[in-house]
């Protein structure tokens, strides 16, 4: 048998391209045991040292902030006069500062380029494109006169200390939990007779099988010893408490019981949706037949949004931020909110188990940023998310589920989506009983991933299922999520199943440029310069993004490896003997048509890191990078 033949599993890549191993002769070979093992990704980690290693992200990978060897005050860093002159702790000896500091990485510094200074100052690692012979800070005057705002729904410092000292207000939710809370009331009342049926109906079931079983071994009985022995204490039944009931309104009416009806999904005019005339700020989206950018933990940063919306996709989302952490006021859970000027129609997904929270979380959104819907995560797989009644485990308690959606519909002015799973096990998908209750909700759309929470990413997504669930769903817009990696896979699963649309995720990572062959209907043989091309856009987006100091550029070398752990799955259009290539199938070695290439399909992280030192300069000495997505590399 021909070592090169293609294996079950295995991209199909021409003969000519194949290679033996991907590593040289001597140099530490690579598990294959983990490389392309999406099972691994729905387990927990082991207690095998190399399996605690991921996911970790230790070393100076951005999370770990990075000290100069000279602490400059940040004052002096900008040019400016410390305020607390001799009291600062920090150095103000300005020379002192510049000899210790690395050297520029290159002669153009994108914030100076964009807003005519930079914010980083002296601490900018590309210092020399805004400093002159006389070693002073430089600015564009009329550019910064300008004023230009790219990045917008940047949270107030007011506002944060307001919600950390919990002095926010929230009207609207306080008024909407006090129905909640007599609804609960209602429902427990309702609940009280059934409650005593059923314990009296246990009562007599007791009793009966009690004296069955008496009756049996007074039949059994041998000696009057034995008959004394075995003889059943009789049976005492307590007394059945019922709960005490607070008196409630006959009918308890919604908090827009006064407003007209409106159906969410009608066509808008525009495609961002109009303002609604009937019912003010309530804006409307018509999400059928656009592309939709998944949200994307750690990798679906704004930097990588843009770049998808570049290639032409229509819908971008944030990442997954906890509702909790919203309310706490917390910096790195409100940058997830952030909003390039680009993304013209932009949501953000929360995630939290309590109907409280994220009513309140919404409230907060809604008032303090600008968004054009907001998703609710119901399909979280992980652990820490699970356990505590969020994510895959909010559709299993759906009585919380509908009071958590009308929360969050009373106290937005824009349109309420959902996304979640099939269920908890792949054997027992329980999606198609959430139909009834979202048609009930009238939410804006629903986005089911054809995986059950067990499955995280194993195996295909079910869209036989997706197709059933189309069905059911009536006037519901229903977007499809799973396993698109062409425009023919589109094409495919949307035909098939019906869906109004199709969400994609890991696709979009592997090859972002997927929304330009779907709307041009074509395979993009993109060529190795172009890919470059397009890191290299990535990179001055994290420095726009995250800074360009050490710390900014740090930043901007983890996010662009994490990113790297999923592109290096692409296998060019020209190489592969069928096509397209299927999101499942991994690539056995191979070369690639130059150089450039070859590095790019690399599965070893130290070539990640090899790549994001050709555009953001050398690598920290400690800078160890393993992926935090757990199927997307090999081991060493």
């Amino acid at each position: 048998m021909d070592p090169f033949d293609s294996k079950a599993g295995q991209a199909p890549i021409k003969k000519e391209y194949r290679k033996e191993r991907w590593v040289e002769e001597g140099d530490e070979e690579i598990s294959h045991g983990v490389f392309g093992d999406d099972q691994n990704e729905g387990r927990k980690f082991s207690s095998d040292p190399k399996q605690k290693r991921r996911g970790q992200n230790k070393g100076q990978r951005g999370k770990k902030r990075i000290l100069d060897a000279v602490k400059i005050c940040k004052h002096t860093a900008l040019g400016n006069e410390c305020p607390l002159g001799e009291k600062c702790r920090f150095v103000h000896d300005l020379q002192l500062y510049l000899a210790s500091k690395p050297a520029d990485l290159g002669t153009s510094c994108v914030h100076f380029d964009l807003f005519g200074k930079c914010i980083r100052g002296y601490k900018c690692r590309y210092l020399g494109a805004h400093l002159d012979e006389n070693n002073k800070l430089v600015e564009n005057k009329e550019l910064v006169k300008k004023n230009p705002v790219y990045t917008r729904n940047v949270i107030q410092t007011e506002v944060q200390i307001q919600l950390d000292r919990q002095r926010y207000q929230f009207p609207k939710s306080d008024a909407y939990m006090k129905i909640v809370a007599e609804e609960i009331i209602a429902e427990r009342g309702v609940a009280a007779p059934a409650l005593k049926r059923k314990n009296e109906e246990d009562e007599e079931k007791t009793a009966e099988e009690n004296h069955c079983s008496k009756k049996e071994k007074l039949d059994h009985a041998q000696t009057a010893n034995e008959l004394e022995a075995q003889t059943l204490p009789p049976v005492v039944t307590a007394p059945v408490v019922e709960p005490v009931v607070e008196p409630v309104a006959a009918e308890i009416k919604p908090i827009d019981h006064d407003l007209p009806k409106i159906d969410m999904n009608v066509e808008a005019t525009k495609p961002l949706g109009p303002i609604d005339t009937e019912r003010p700020l309530k804006k409307l989206i018509d999400f059928r037949n656009k592309t939709y950018l998944a949200p994307l933990t750690t990798v679906g940063n704004l930097p990588f949004r843009r770049i998808c919306k570049e290639y032409g996709v229509d819908i971008t989302c944030g990442e997954m931020a906890m509702a909790k952490n919203l309310l706490q006021g917390q910096q790195s859970e409100w940058a997830l909110t952030k909003r390039h000027i680009s993304e013209d129609i932009f949501g953000v997904q929360v995630c939290g188990s309590k109907v409280e929270q994220v009513t309140k979380a919404c409230e907060l959104i809604n008032y303090e940023i600008d968004v054009d819907f907001v998703d609710l995560n119901m399909g979280c797989p992980i652990d820490l998310v699970f356990n505590s009644g969020a994510g895959s485990a909010l559709p299993e308690s759906r009585g919380r589920m509908v009071k958590m959606i009308r929360g969050m519909q009373t106290v937005l002015d824009v349109p309420v989506t959902v996304k979640f799973r099939t269920g908890i096990k792949e054997s027992e998908p329980t999606a198609q009983k959430l139909i009834p209750r979202l048609q009930e909700l009238n939410v804006s759309l629903a986005t089911i991933h054809g995986r059950s929470r067990m499955q995280r990413y194993t195996k295909s997504a079910n869209w036989d299922y997706i197709a059933q669930l189309k069905k059911e769903a009536g006037n519901i817009p229903l977007f499809g999520n799973g396993d698109v990696l062409s425009f023919e896979d589109y094409n495919n699963c949307k035909t098939s199943s019906g869906v109004d649309g199709i969400m994609i995720g890991r696709g979009a990572l592997i090859k972002p440029w997927l929304f330009d062959e779907i709307k041009e209907q074509r395979h993009w043989d993109i060529s190795s310069r172009e890919r470059f091309d397009m890191l290299k856009r990535f990179c001055n987006y994290g420095l726009e993004h995250w800074g360009t100091d050490s710390q900014g550029v740090n930043i901007t070398r983890r996010f662009l490896c994490e990113w790297q752990s999923f592109l290096y799955r692409y296998v060019p259009v020209g190489l592969l003997e069928v096509v397209p290539q299927k999101l499942n199938e991994r690539a056995p070695p191979y070369f690639g048509r130059d150089d450039l290439e070859t590095l790019m399909a690399s599965p070893r992280a130290e070539d990640w890191v090899k790549i994001s030192e050709m555009l953001l300069g050398p690598a920290p000495g400690d800078f160890s990078f393993v992926p935090k997505h757990k199927a997307n590399s090999f081991e060493g």
